[in-house]
């Protein structure tokens, strides 16, 4: 059986280790989940850059693309668009390469380079991520990206979700279980999912910056059927072929 295991950080990996492995990003706040609704809505592949120069030259490299992302939680000068998943309605993206550059997400994603497979995962697309893991039988690590180098809630609930959901067909080592109590007990104690990812610190910080619809919908489990994909070699995202099993 194939196993399963997880990272608080992407500071904590083991890059070298990631060979022959599936790593999974979780940027539940929000860069994961806007990646899923921006690929979801129609926009061709979302470029995942560390730097916002580094953004702007990709940007201004690629005719037609959007450049898009956020520090702070907040749009840098001259972006055309944020990090929230309700800006990337498909009037605005379709058929558009998203070039995107987050706090964290983004740079958690270039730290992944070394794996077999990378693919982003949230909390809206837990259900066709794990249909896709669980036929795929391969070793998995889950990288959550955290907030300013510093461990999130949101993104390790996602994480013990996700290990939940693949208990039956990979073997969770004890970082995974963590990740799974603390999701389990978190839930708990709040009393439901959206209230635990409520309950964390990076989402009380974009309340107060006025995305407060951005926490409520990242807590929606299946509102989004995309996998997205990341291949090192193009630097691009996009969607992955699901199978006919992804929704189980």
């Amino acid at each position: 059986m194939p196993t399963i295991s997880a990272v608080a950080l992407p500071d904590h990996l083991d890059e070298h280790g990631l060979r022959d492995k599936v790593a999974v990003v979780i940027d539940v706040l929000r860069a994961t989940t806007t990646i899923a609704h921006a690929l979801a809505s129609g926009a061709t592949c979302v470029v995942p850059v560390a730097s916002i120069d580094g953004a702007r030259m990709i940007a201004h490299d690629r005719p037609g693309s959007l450049l898009c992302g956020e520090r702070g939680g907040v749009k840098p000068e001259g972006f055309t668009l944020g990090n929230s998943p309700l800006e990337y309605t498909p009037e605005l993206i379709h058929a558009r390469d998203i070039v995107l550059t987050t706090t964290n997400g983004t740079r958690a994603l270039q730290m992944c380079s070394g794996a077999a497979e990378i693919y982003t995962g949230s909390i809206t697309n837990l259900s066709a991520l794990c249909g896709l893991l669980r036929v795929q039988q391969r070793d998995i690590v889950l990288v959550c990206s955290g907030t300013d180098r510093m461990v999130s809630l949101e993104d390790c609930i996602a994480a013990g979700l996700i290990a939940q959901r693949l208990q039956t067909t990979h073997a969770a080592d004890d970082s995974a279980m963590l990740m799974r109590h603390a999701a389990e007990g978190a839930i708990d104690r709040c009393g439901s999912l959206e209230a635990a990812i409520a309950s964390s610190f990076h989402a009380k910080r974009l309340v107060d910056l006025g995305f407060s619809d951005d926490v409520r919908g990242a807590a929606c489990i299946g509102a989004c059927s995309c996998v997205p994909h990341f291949d090192p070699a193009t630097g691009e995202i996009r969607p992955a072929s699901l199978p006919n099993a992804s929704h189980a």
